[in-house]
């Protein structure tokens, strides 16, 4: 059984068609819509964020870190509240100046600063109207704290606060004036109206002339004179007595005194109540002149009575050579004579120099006692002066918020003071 074999291989004709047909697909242009990505929806560039006009990029504040924070917080609240879009920066403004490797500063930095911001724009989503970056210094140190116009490349206005750790108003009120600084840079206000600067110009006082501010400064100054003449009378201590034994009880005390902190404080004067109204007045160099006048005075007793013990020995001494019926000039008898005059003369010597001794002493404890009874006067006398003073501070403060000062007014002038007691 024979089967027909057929070929399916085509024609040359029809070959020669189809290589010209697919050649002219191939080397024809692309149209223009489908040469661009953005013809594809996943492919189109993401439209840069249109400004708001109020958004502001708050930096963190550097410097002091509790007061910055404490600010920035403050700045966010209050900008927020009057309508703002607050966005925080994660860094300061010198890190983000390290950021595009910028050195000089701030405000040399901010304009690179703000092109690095704008490059994050379209992935952030948010462009920045305006900046706020500074620092904060510690305790009594100036700060700094800009608002920064974008747009215009220049400052809104810088703030340099002194911040206080115990000031309460300045952290309240300068997030207020920031606020009204940025609005009144905004939107202008309206400049005065004919009738607020006629009534601007009524509240002005009219100028003076020089004779007229002449007499204004003598009558502020007889014034001035008046009241504290006036306050000097109602304030008088002269009359204050002082009585050392009946004012002890008041004013004595019963602990250690007082400890001075420097130099410069003054010495607790309260004397000793377990002491006495005597000793109890008696300071520290009191005691130690005291202590060296009793020594001296010891000193005295014991060369005195050691030279009276002596003069016993050289009495005697003195009446064995007398009755001893030796005779000086005999060279049998002169040299025992001489053994009884020596010794006549060393308990002698003996006597004298302890007698002399005990002059010294004397008179040494003389002086001591002198320079003894003048600490005591100054203590007593610096005592009396701090007793006055505690009794002048006792009667003035019976006397309750004293006010004066002058009073000048188109109608008089003159002074007033008044009091509470």
């Amino acid at each position: 059984m024979t089967a027909a074999i057929t070929s399916s291989r085509p024609s040359p004709l029809l070959r020669a068609f189809t290589g010209v047909l697919c050649a002219a697909l191939a080397f024809s242009p692309l149209p223009a819509a489908a040469s661009s990505p953005a013809s594809f929806g996943m492919f189109a560039a993401a439209p840069a964020p249109a400004s708001t006009g109020n958004t502001i990029g708050l930096f963190r504040l550097s410097g002091d870190a509790a007061a910055a924070e404490a600010l920035r917080s403050q700045i966010l609240t209050d900008m927020s509240a009057a309508g703002y879009n607050v966005k925080g920066v994660a860094l300061d403004i010198d890190g983000a100046a390290g950021k595009v490797k910028c050195k000089g500063g701030a405000d040399a930095c901010v304009g690179k600063v703000i092109e690095w911001l704008n490059k994050g724009a379209a992935k952030s989503g948010t462009v920045y109207d305006y900046l706020i970056y500074g620092t904060v210094g510690g305790p009594n140190a100036p700060s700094t704290i800009v608002i920064y116009d974008v747009a215009k490349k220049a400052k809104v206005k810088e703030f340099t606060p002194s911040i206080n750790p115990d000031d309460l108003i300045l952290p309240l009120a300068l997030p207020r004036a920031m606020v009204a600084s940025l609005n009144n840079y905004r939107t202008p206000p309206a400049p005065a109206t004919p009738e607020e600067q006629k009534i601007l110009a009524e509240l002005d006082e009219p100028a003076k002339t020089p004779e007229e501010l002449a007499a204004e400064k003598a009558a502020i100054d007889d014034a001035v004179g008046k009241v504290a003449a006036g306050q000097g009378e109602l304030i008088d201590t002269s009359n204050v007595k002082v009585d050392l034994k009946k004012d002890f009880k008041e004013f004595c005390r019963t602990g250690p005194p007082k400890p001075r902190v420097n130099k410069d404080d003054p010495k607790d004067l309260r004397p000793v109540c377990k002491r006495g109204p005597i000793f109890g007045y008696f300071q520290t160099r009191a005691w130690v002149a005291l202590g060296l006048t009793a020594g001296a005075l010891l000193t005295t007793g014991i060369f005195y009575s050691l030279g009276l013990a002596a003069r016993g020995p050289y009495k005697s001494a003195l009446d064995d050579l007398n009755n001893s019926g030796l005779d000086k000039t005999d060279p049998l008898q002169s040299d025992e004579y001489t053994v009884m005059a020596s010794d006549v003369a060393d308990k002698g010597n003996t006597m004298r120099n302890r007698l002399i001794g005990g002059d010294v002493a004397l008179l040494t404890t003389v002086l001591l006692a002198g320079v003894l009874a003048v600490i005591i006067y100054q203590d007593r006398t610096d005592a009396k002066d701090y007793i006055k003073t505690e009794k002048s501070l006792k009667s003035v403060s019976r006397i309750q918020n004293v006010r004066g000062g002058p009073i000048l007014s188109r109608g008089m002038q003159g002074f007033g003071f008044g009091f509470n007691f």
